[in-house]
């Protein structure tokens, strides 16, 4: 069986795109060709980023909360009769941002109503990644029997019950989207499609940088890792960006660490 070496038919959907690892994620597919639908709940911000994408190809936009219970039908219509080329969804809450019942809904109930309204449309070759992060890797496999058990939208509230406060239910929500790849497999791999989650550690953006002012020993942990240093967007999204080409083609299923080296710790960091 040959494979393909040619970029999946399609639109590329990209979440949270106005600004930080969803922005570099949208410049760079902007640059490879894609035509591009990006998301962003700041209409404004999602306005000048299309604006700058717009020299590139083809943009078009949907503002809006993605753990709204209309944005899966306003992404439908928004996608219309197109297939999806490639997902990249970077939209999330970090452990600052917002309480545990919130980081859950949007880290990983929306996340999996995002899922279901693109796999149908996703076109052969096609790749949806997900952004986690290390948190879920430092949770490691304790609570993935309760995770596991939440399957649907609705069942993510269940997990409430583990996490007391917003770093854990970060850790947990992030752990959810592992599962959710490795779960997820068959079903895009029936369409030719593949899924895949991309974990990164603390990364030089807005979201990474008031992590680390709320959490100081984040400095310590990045000294401590293999290349001392905060990661940049445009370093991580370019993993994204191969993920979802031809050369990624056999990869799916799986979590890719893009961490620079971070020793393994307790502390659930926000990417």
């Amino acid at each position: 069986m040959a494979v393909t070496q040619q970029r999946a038919e399609g639109v590329a959907v990209i979440t949270g795109a106005a600004s930080g690892m969803g922005e570099a994620a949208a410049r760079l597919m902007a640059e490879a060709g894609w035509p591009l639908l990006i998301c962003d709940l700041n209409v404004d911000a999602l306005a000048l980023a299309a604006e700058r994408l717009g020299a590139s190809g083809p943009v078009e936009t949907l503002a809006g909360d993605i753990s709204g219970t209309d944005y899966p039908d306003r992404l439908a219509a928004a996608l219309g009769d197109r297939p999806v080329g490639a997902l990249i969804h970077c939209a999330a809450l970090s452990p600052t941002m917002a309480g545990p019942e919130r980081i859950l809904e949007v880290n990983l109930a929306a996340v999996m109503r995002l899922v279901d309204t693109v796999r149908p449309r996703m076109s052969s070759g096609a790749a949806a990644v997900l952004f986690a992060s290390k948190a879920g890797h430092r949770l490691g496999p304790a609570l993935d029997a309760p995770i596991s058990q939440a399957t649907t939208p609705e069942a993510v509230a269940s997990l409430l019950a583990h996490a007391p406060e917003s770093g854990a239910a970060y850790g947990i929500s992030k752990r959810g989207v592992h599962l959710l790849v490795r779960r997820e497999a068959g079903a895009f791999g029936r369409r030719g499609a593949r899924i895949v989650s991309v974990s990164p550690t603390i990364i030089d953006t807005p979201m990474g940088r008031a992590e680390m002012q709320k959490y100081p020993v984040m400095q310590a942990i990045i000294d401590g890792s293999a290349l001392s240093r905060l990661a940049q967007a445009e370093e991580v999204a370019s993993v994204a960006v191969f993920l979802c080409s031809p050369a990624a083609s056999y990869v799916t299923g799986t979590d890719i660490l893009v961490d620079g080296g971070t020793a393994d710790g307790n502390l659930a960091l926000a990417s």
